[in-house]
């Protein structure tokens, strides 16, 4: 019966002893589960830290210093600007277009102001024909013009004839022999990018404009002269070509018609002049007129006295019944190139050295009437291209002493 007692007592202790295990193993698992939130809440304390201000503030200056490393790009555009400052030419091919469907080749050789004239930009230009087909297409050079490339304001050609290059027939120009020229234009001193406008060619953009400088191209000076010839008397020149007389007016060059050959001008090609009757004859306005060189001749001129002048007479003949009232030949504004050089040369003086206009309409059918023009021209060329308005042109044509 003792035994009996024992293993009661001992039976009852052990469920006690397991009452005292659970309730420790709940009170560790209730601290860990503290620990855990505990862990748990520094870690969103410290996420919500990371995404604060205090956290990108050191990282700002790095932001700062990754913006100012983007300044050098900047520095790229400086190179653009040294052509124009002081060179006063343009990079080969900066500015260069196709014209006329690609059967030319139009590139600007240099944007400039003009030495001692403030307002005065002189751009030069070269023209290369393409193609092996040309028909009609004429760039006017003289109607070149710009405008500014900010205001749009628009600036014209300071005088289209006397300081330009005139017209450049793509038809007269030969492959591989391009042909220089140049225009005037009035544009403000404190302009410095202009856009270019070449008539039946295109626009160039911001083309900057370079201060007056050394450098200018060759042709430029033989192509300024005839604008100081602008005062010339008309005392001694006149007598030289004794056609400008009786073909001054309108009036007079009917006149005229009724005599095709009076003694005065037919003396004075033959005077001096190599050229052979119908040796250089071309048409003008298709078949409607006729062009004749009487004389391409060299003279004094009474200014200077240098030989630097060439005298050119001509024909014109009236060869279609039918002609309109607009279908007038500019004597004055013939000229002519070096058939080596390609270099070209205009009129001395278009009003007191030359016939001025000869109209067909004025003319009776298959009558004619004598013009002449001075050119100049330097005296070591022997030989010249000569273009007259709305006329093919005249090749190689000997120049007589």
């Amino acid at each position: 019966m003792k035994t009996r007692n024992q293993n009661l007592e001992t039976s009852n202790g052990t469920p006690e002893s397991k009452r005292r295990g659970s309730s420790l193993n709940s009170f560790l698992a209730g601290g860990a589960t503290v620990l855990v939130l505990l862990l748990a809440g520094g870690a969103f304390l410290l996420y919500q830290a990371m995404k604060g201000d205090r956290v990108n503030e050191p990282v700002s200056p790095a932001v700062n210093n990754t913006v100012e490393t983007t300044s050098p790009p900047p520095l790229l555009e400086t190179p653009v600007p040294p052509p124009a400052v002081n060179t006063g030419g343009l990079r080969p091919g900066q500015f260069a277009v196709a014209a006329f469907g690609d059967k030319a080749r139009v590139e600007l050789l240099s944007v400039r102001r003009v030495p001692g004239k403030a307002e005065e930009v002189r751009v030069e230009m070269r023209v290369d024909r393409l193609a092996d087909e040309a028909a009609g297409e004429i760039i006017d050079v003289g109607a070149t013009s710009a405008r500014n490339s900010d205001t749009f304001d628009t600036y014209q050609p300071i005088d289209p004839l006397n300081r330009s290059s005139g017209l450049i027939s793509l038809f007269e120009l030969r492959r591989g022999q391009p042909v220089e020229g140049y225009a005037v234009l009035n544009v403000p001193p404190t302009v410095n990018v202009i856009d270019v406008v070449i008539e039946n060619v295109g626009v160039f953009k911001k083309v900057p404009i370079a201060p007056a400088g050394q450098g200018t191209n060759p042709q430029n000076s033989s192509l300024a002269n005839p604008s100081v010839g602008t005062s010339t008397t008309a005392t001694s020149p006149l007598p030289k070509p004794p056609v400008s007389a009786a073909s001054k007016t309108p009036a007079a060059q009917a006149t005229t018609a009724a005599t095709p050959s009076p003694s005065p001008t037919a003396a004075a090609p033959q005077a001096g002049a190599e050229l052979k009757p119908g040796e250089f004859v071309q048409q003008a306005y298709g078949t409607k007129g006729e062009v004749e060189l009487l004389s391409v001749q060299r003279i004094q001129d009474p200014e200077t006295g240098n030989r630097d002048v060439v005298n050119v007479q001509m024909r014109i003949r009236r060869s279609a019944d039918q002609v309109a009232a607009t279908d007038i030949i500019g004597v004055g504004e013939t000229a002519a190139r070096n058939p080596q050089t390609t270099e070209s040369y205009k009129a001395v003086d278009l009003v007191e050295h030359s016939t001025g206009s000869v109209s067909l309409s004025q003319l009776r059918p298959n009558a004619s009437a004598d013009a002449y023009v001075w050119l100049r021209v330097p005296e070591n060329v022997k030989s010249l291209d000569i273009f007259v308005p709305e006329t093919a042109a005249f090749k190689n044509v000997p120049v007589s002493n």
